[in-house]
């Protein structure tokens, strides 16, 4: 693919982002002694910089995204949301929602992650790229329209899918594979039948009781909502399952003229925040996999966002194995393979398959209930009128 048609989104202020020191996701308070966050953003810088030393950032256009206006992220959230992420980080530190800690750096940086993903959609759309990669903290997928949530403070891909739908996009398929379910894009598409929500997660991680395969959707969103809640310790060949079988098949069904993806990378086997184990191969193919069928589907229109990741040592090579896919590359040499790659559980094992085996049979996209889409291609977003952009509770 011609290096005019990569979009590379990115912004050092978004690695000033730091939500204080901790455990885990959890603040210094009784019994947590102050320790290096997990979450810490200079730890997606390296990322950045072993995807330039491996030249795979030249296949792409590098560009420099503008803060997200109010309007654009007023089309999810509401006002006393954006008032309190913006005065806890006026503040220079405090907590935004609920395990969401800022710094003074937090309200700018959590801007400009939704900007890059809004520009980077309405460019796909445009026509100015066909793919796109957004490499940008804070996350977003946790973050409600009314509160932010677990590290997110605005909720960047849903925006993104309400800007595209400003712009004229019909349908939207966002696919979430980061290890947490992304209870905020659920709860904010949960009634919207213009927008499939696929999450790919472990079961019972987190939010507690959420992401499970019985929710679906409610209202006109009836079916528009997938939940694939994986066991504890699934792998690559859970994860491509879940892509031949529950992916591929329900992106055909519904007929997306656009593709957002959260690319988190908290799925690895090396991420202190999961229990799965995927590899730089797993993001790899998942990636290759999605950029098909977006070529497929939408006249290659496709945007993948970063969200969780929290191995120091192992997400820089996960983000150069997503970036690899993205501009047609093959699979990097990865040095952690070895260690996870023998693992058993890296093959489909029978407990997973019955979750996969499960929605085949009874989610109303797989099970053949669902209305036949209208075909989507280059040129299914012209002349459209925008929908409405009301947020659905």
């Amino acid at each position: 693919m011609s290096t005019s048609r990569l979009a590379w989104y990115s912004h050092e202020i978004c690695f000033w982002h730091d939500p204080g020191p901790g455990s885990g996701y959890v603040p210094v308070g009784p019994g947590v002694e102050p320790l290096r966050q997990f979450a810490v953003d200079p730890d997606l810088r390296r990322a950045e910089g072993l995807a330039k030393a491996s030249g795979v950032t030249d296949r792409f256009t590098a560009l420099t995204p503008t803060p997200a206006s109010d309007e654009d992220l007023l089309l999810v959230h509401v006002p006393d949301h954006i008032e309190r992420v913006e005065a806890a980080s006026a503040a220079g530190a405090g907590d935004a929602g609920v395990y969401a800690y800022v710094n003074y750096h937090s309200a700018q940086a959590a801007r400009l992650a939704v900007g890059a993903c809004v520009q980077a959609a309405t460019g796909v759309l445009d026509g100015r790229f066909d793919r796109a990669y957004c490499l940008v903290r804070p996350p977003g997928h946790h973050a409600e329209p009314d509160r932010a949530m677990a590290l997110c403070l605005y909720n960047n891909l849903a925006v993104a899918a309400r800007a595209a739908q400003r712009q004229g996009a019909r349908r939207v398929l966002i696919l979430d594979w980061d290890v947490h379910h992304g209870n905020g894009i659920q709860r904010t598409f949960y009634e919207d039948p213009d927008v499939l929500y696929i999450s790919v997660h472990q079961e019972g991680l987190f939010p507690a009781a959420s992401g499970r395969v019985l929710e679906t959707g409610a209202g006109a969103g009836a079916g528009s909502t997938l939940n694939v809640p994986l066991p504890a310790g699934s792998g690559h060949g859970a994860y491509l399952a879940v892509m031949d079988r529950i992916v591929e098949p329900a992106a055909r069904a519904f007929g997306p003229d656009l593709i957002l993806v959260a690319a988190g990378v908290d799925a690895s086997g090396h991420d202190p925040m999961g229990r799965m184990l995927c590899t730089s191969r797993t993001f790899h193919s998942m990636t290759s996999t999605m950029c098909r069928l977006a070529d497929e589907l939408t006249g290659g229109r496709i945007v993948f966002a970063h969200e969780g990741g929290y191995s120091a040592w192992y997400q820089p090579m996960l983000v150069l194995g997503t970036a690899s896919a993205i501009a047609g590359l093959p699979a990097p040499q990865d040095p952690f393979l070895h260690s996870l790659e023998h693992l058993p559980g890296q093959r489909l094992q029978r407990h997973q398959d019955r979750v996969i085996a499960h929605l085949e049979d009874h989610h109303p996209l797989l099970a053949g209930s669902a209305p036949p889409a209208p075909a989507a291609g280059p040129s299914a977003v012209a002349g459209r009128s925008a929908p409405g952009t009301g947020v659905p509770t």
